[in-house]
């Protein structure tokens, strides 16, 4: 459902982060963003729990078809990997985490959440997570966050 019809059929919020990504202040990589304009569905997984195993919503990239399969939450394996090293990999220093962030591989079993933002190499758009929500087929273009509001205002008003 669109956010303008879930408002005029009586909701009191949306969410609307995919759109807020795709606008073009969003500091997510601009290869993150052409994927994301270029998508048809999304998956809802666990593959990139790194210290924070908990199930994300994501568009498919090489690390999702590398580790998914037929199991889209990721291997039993990875994800009780995940669980049991959670706690310390939540306490690293941000430095280390950035870091190992940006090193990450498609191949490798241990994915962190961090999403590539224009500061970040073009590779982790492969090896990490590509956010969207469901609606993400439905968004095809980039906006001024300021017209997504209006947008979203507008809407809001005439419900």
């Amino acid at each position: 459902m669109h956010a303008e019809a879930a408002l005029a059929a009586g909701a009191e919020a949306v969410v609307v982060g995919t759109r807020f990504l795709l606008s073009e202040e969003s500091d997510a990589h601009p290869e993150y963003k052409r994927r994301l304009l270029a998508a048809h569905h999304t998956v809802l997984t666990e593959l990139f729990g790194a210290g924070w195993p908990a199930p994300h919503r994501v568009v498919p990239n090489a690390a999702t078809e590398r580790w998914l399969g037929q199991d889209e939450r990721g291997p039993q394996w990875i994800r009780a990997l995940q669980r049991s090293t959670a706690r310390p990999l939540s306490h690293m220093p941000a430095a280390l985490t950035e870091r190992a962030t940006r090193s990450q591989r498609p191949g490798m079993p241990l994915l962190a959440p961090a999403a590539a933002t224009v500061e970040d190499p073009v590779s982790l758009v492969d090896a990490g997570p590509l956010y969207a929500g469901e609606c993400v087929a439905r968004i095809g273009d980039l906006r001024p966050a300021a017209k997504i509001v209006r947008t979203l205002a507008g809407a809001r008003a005439g419900a």
